[in-house]
Parts: C-alpha cells; structure tokens; sequence
C-alpha cells in the first residue's frame, strides 16, 4: 500500500469521526433517552451512554435526526422512530438485520458527515444498535426482512471489457438522469431531489467496499431516498451495471 493511499484511508476513517465527535461537544448538552416509560435492558442502557457520548450530537435526544448539527448537513439523519434506513441489505418496507446496522457503524457512509466506528468496541456497537430500536415500536412488532446477501455471487464475468460495455449501456439508459453522464451525481434531476445522488466516480463506495455491496443497492435500492431498486434488471444486467460503476470510480487511477 503506497503513502498516499495509506494517507487517504487514515483520512477516511478518523477525519470524520473526530468532525462529528467536535460537533457533538459543541452542539448537544442533554442526554438521550428514548421512551421515558420503558425500563432499559442492561444492554440498551449501555446503548444509551454510548448513543449520549457519539451519537446524540447529530440524530439528536429524541432520536429523530433533528439536532442542532443535523441543519448544516445536506443529507440528514435517519428518524429512528420511523425505522427506515437507507443502507440494508432487506428488501423495501422491511426491518434492516442487526448485522446491516453494523455494517454502517463500521464502515460509516461516505459522502456524509456519518462516520466510521471500526474502532469502536463490537460489544459497544451491539449495545448501541439495542438501544437505537428502543426508539420504534416497530422492532416489538416485526422482524426483520431477509437479506439478499446470502444470495449474492460474483460471476467471472465482472470486470471484464465486454461486462464494463455492456453495463455502460444499461447506465445510459437508467442511471443517467440522476447521477450524470460521467457518473459524478450532476444528472439533469439531481438539484430536483431531496437526496443528492451518489458521486459514483467517488474513491470510497457508500454501500461498501465490495462489488457485493453496490449490487445489493441495485437489488433492493436505498429506501426513504430517489434511488430505486432495479430488482426488475436481470442478474446479469446489474451485474454488468456494477462492472460499470466499478470502472467509472478506477478510471484514470
């Protein structure tokens, strides 16, 4: 691994934890508690410290994403009381898996202000996400959906020239108007939408750091965001999709 690369996942990883730990301190000064009434298990109480030590300053006491900080970002955070997160791997109108919500804790979502806790204890992460669904009756009455992770395998084909031309086309076609010809998120209706779309030639990908993960957005899309799912492509069009975005984000590296 060179310096620079070296350099730029130090940058990654730690730059905005310590952003979003600074505004923490500066913009929150009470504590979290979601539903007064309840009486904490032993893991979510430790969850709520956690939550009032990282998480408070930006989805704020109550939990909705409605704190001081959350105004000067451009994507927002989720309203845990809703329960609906953009970053999972179940299909639409379906709980995430504990596994999807420590997914982001590790790998945080670039292009955000949302951070990456790798670092962080798992135990603390664990505790956390207990505490997190303390704010939704949802997680008392139903489970969550069923991942398609398990159903994911990458063809020998992905990556490969004929994949990449291929994918190019089915982009041009469904992806375009959103995220730009060039892949950079300035499509004619990106300024239309509530969510900016990705900047797909970013070096970091959102959804994760495998091909893997960039078809599982394809498969069941970001709910509570524009980005559909394009369940209704083949496996084998979004697959070549996927060998596209791969290039559009190493082209010229």
């Amino acid at each position: 691994m060179g310096e620079n690369t070296t350099i730029r996942w130090l940058l990654f990883f730690f730059m905005p934890a310590l952003f979003v730990y600074g505004l923490l301190h500066v913009m929150s000064s009470k504590p979290a508690q979601a539903k007064k009434t309840k009486e904490l298990t032993a893991q979510e109480e430790a969850g709520r410290q956690v939550y009032n030590k990282f998480c408070v300053g930006c989805h704020g006491v109550n939990g909705d994403g409605k704190s001081k900080a959350a105004e000067f970002f451009i994507v927002k955070p989720p309203n845990f009381h809703t329960a609906v997160f953009r970053w999972k791997s179940t299909p639409a109108g379906t709980l995430p898996t504990d596994e999807d919500l420590l997914h982001i804790l590790n790998w945080g979502i670039p292009q955000t202000p949302m951070p990456s806790f790798k670092l962080m204890p798992e135990v603390q992460k664990r505790a956390v996400i207990a505490y997190i669904k303390t704010f939704s009756d949802r997680w008392e009455k139903e489970q969550p959906g069923e991942s398609v992770y398990k159903n994911i395998k990458r063809p020998a084909y992905f990556g490969t020239p004929e994949s990449i031309n291929r994918g190019k086309k089915i982009y041009a076609t469904n992806c375009t108007s959103c995220h730009g010809e060039n892949g950079q998120g300035d499509g004619p209706l990106a300024k239309t939408l509530p969510v900016p779309p990705t900047d797909l030639t970013y070096p970091v990908r959102a959804a994760g750091p495998k091909p893997e993960d960039t078809f599982r957005v394809l498969t069941v899309g970001l709910e509570g965001s524009p980005m559909p799912s394009f369940g209704h492509l083949s496996e084998r069009d979004r697959w070549d999709l996927v060998s596209y975005i791969a290039y559009l984000m190493n082209k010229g590296k």
